[in-house]
């Protein structure tokens, strides 16, 4: 989506890829398995998964437990997050200014281990003005 107010402030968002928009269960087991193992390693951050404690690995970013409740789950599984490629400087900047407009929020971003690149969409199924002045002005965007 390129929005008039992206295109003056020179901002392109995209997702860092396409694992970091929805993901299936199975997408996100398989990130975990990558990401944490078992054995334990000290001072490494934790999750807890399939009853057991797991170890995120040395130089991977965290991830949620690979688990099917709505109420524990990642939400990237349930389809209202999204990881932004480059949500530093200018982009992070343009990000917490406008994001709201648009129904996104950061969940955290300044607090020890925040993720300045994870969106939430905060609107259920309501949809933004920004987003619906944004339909009107492109009407074949969807076609």
């Amino acid at each position: 989506m390129k929005h008039a107010a992206m295109a003056e402030g020179g901002i392109n968002l995209k997702p860092t890829s396409s694992g970091d928009t929805y993901r299936s269960i199975a997408q996100q087991k398989a990130g975990f398995l990558q990401r944490f193992q078992v054995e334990p390693i000290e001072g490494a951050q934790t999750r807890t998964y399939d009853g057991k404690k797991w170890y995120l690995k040395k130089g991977m970013a965290v991830l949620a437990s690979p688990v099917d409740d709505p109420a524990k789950c990642s939400r990237h599984m349930m389809g209202i997050a999204i990881d932004v490629a480059n949500a530093s400087g200018k982009v992070l900047g343009w990000l917490l200014e406008n994001e709201q407009r648009f129904g996104f929020s950061h969940e955290v971003v300044d607090m020890p281990g925040a993720e300045p690149w994870h969106l939430r969409f905060t609107e259920g199924q309501a949809m933004p003005q920004a987003v619906l002045d944004y339909e009107t002005a492109n009407p074949t965007l969807g076609a």
